[in-house]
């Protein structure tokens, strides 16, 4: 497809081909660059959320809310002299 494309442009650049042809050829070149542009930025802005979600839980340790509560995430720690089972 890129060589049938680069085929077409050359002859579009040596006056072979009409006018429309030009147009046609110069409209999926650009169609085909901004597709390519489009991929790569998804791309890079989907590996950096994902790296920035990766980070956010990695560090997660205790959990600070406005009223001073902290809630601890992992294994539960027991006080052997309390009777929490109720």
């Amino acid at each position: 497809m890129f060589v049938f494309l680069l085929i077409l442009i050359l002859l579009a650049v040596l006056g072979v081909l009409g006018l429309a042809l030009k147009i046609a050829a110069a409209l999926l070149l650009g169609i085909m660059i901004a597709g390519a542009t489009f991929l790569a930025v998804g791309y890079l802005v989907i590996r950096h959320e994902l790296r920035r979600a990766q980070a956010a839980v990695g560090s997660q340790g205790a959990i600070r809310r406005s009223a001073h509560t902290t809630v601890e995430i992992g294994q539960p720690r027991r006080n052997p002299e309390v009777d929490d089972r109720y």
